[in-house]
């Protein structure tokens, strides 16, 4: 039994690489065309788009894995089926689902892989693609930068802006410190407000505090408007995105927004999202066993065709629970474990179903 097991881990991982190579490929290729017209426009280096482009395989592969695992098994059995190998077995007495189901151990090292991938290397190489796009490719300086607990750029006035985050769905930030400066960098006045909001083409400031250094007074005010504050495409522009944080940075972010009495769906259903998105891996691996050794799908073409349709319904159910659970109408920590939990039970239903 070792032995056939190793064998077809073998052709597993022959065509698990074919295939990986081949999607990542694809996606690598198709991201080149679409920033194609940025390339021809800018005339970057060669060697700038590789790095650029190189950067983004990881992000790449977390994705096309699990489908890398879905098809590669496909294939595996399915040729196997074809020269009757999985016949031979049977008639050695050796159970085909049990042999089988050694795969099961590798869905669950890939999924641990994705999660590792998706928390180390991908958020790290997607930040630095990103960075590498804007100030070397596009040649636009940053005007925002960050910082552990806060963003920090320069005013339209001058000044010296503080934010300790951006509400991108509402148009929104809190904590925002404004310090003026004179000509001898001495500071003449420091404005503190509990939040801001985009309101009519300018920022309104909420709960604010003056520090007037030059006369030394402070003054109270429910709302005062400001002119520093760059429109908030700067933000949507120059902010982290959720796809460059890991797990920590975004609970991280997430908690602040929290303190400040704000609560982004969005970003919560991101951060379950990240656990939750790596079992995708030992759900195709799971349904590829059960598709390709299920007499009722004639194996080959036949569960070929299954895959493609398990990983459509699949897509789908995880982008509408998604999309419920950002508009509130799923709680967030449910809303990216519905597919895997469902595909996860069917996958389970149709692998007892295997007959021998």
């Amino acid at each position: 039994m070792k032995i056939f097991q190793k064998y077809f881990l073998k052709e597993f991982f022959k065509f698990f690489t074919i295939v990986l190579l081949t999607l990542t490929a694809i996606s690598i290729v198709a991201e080149f065309f679409d920033k194609a017209p940025e390339f021809y426009r800018e005339k970057p280096p060669i060697s700038l788009i590789i790095k650029y482009l190189l950067l983004q395989s990881p992000r790449v592969i977390l994705y096309v894995l699990p489908f890398a695992s879905l098809f590669s098994i496909l294939i595996t059995v399915g040729i196997a089926s074809k020269w009757r190998e999985t016949v031979i077995i049977k008639a050695s007495g050796i159970s085909t689902k049990k042999m089988f189901s050694s795969f099961l151990l590798l869905g669950v090292i890939f999924s641990l892989l994705a999660l590792i991938l998706g928390e180390t290397l991908v958020p790290a190489a997607t930040r630095q693609a990103a960075w590498i796009r804007k100030t070397e490719i596009l040649k636009e300086t940053p005007r925002i930068i960050h910082r552990e607990e806060a963003l920090w750029l320069k005013g339209l006035d001058g000044s010296l802006i503080r934010i300790a985050g951006y509400i991108e769905n509402e148009n929104r930030i809190f904590k925002t410190s404004i310090f003026t400066f004179n000509e001898a960098f001495e500071m003449e006045k420091r404005i503190e407000a509990e939040k801001a909001e985009w309101t009519d083409g300018i920022w309104s400031l909420k709960d604010v505090t003056v520090f007037d250094f030059t006369d030394n007074t402070t003054k109270k005010h429910t709302s005062l408007t400001t002119t520093a504050l760059e429109d908030p495409k700067i933000f949507r522009e120059e902010m982290k995105k959720p796809k460059e944080m890991n797990f920590l940075e975004l609970h991280s972010y997430y908690s602040r927004l929290e303190k400040a009495g704000f609560k982004n769906l969005k970003y919560l259903v991101r951060l379950y999202e990240k656990l939750a998105y790596p079992t995708i891996n030992f759900i195709m691996i799971l349904f590829g066993i059960a598709l390709a050794l299920n007499s009722k799908w004639g194996g080959g073409i036949m569960a070929a065709g299954m895959g493609v349709i398990v990983t459509v319904l699949y897509w789908l159910l995880y982008s509408i629970s998604i999309s419920l659970g950002n508009t509130g109408m799923l709680e967030p920590w449910i809303a990216p474990w519905i597919s895997p939990v469902v595909f996860c039970i069917l996958g389970s239903i149709l692998f007892i179903q295997i007959k021998e």
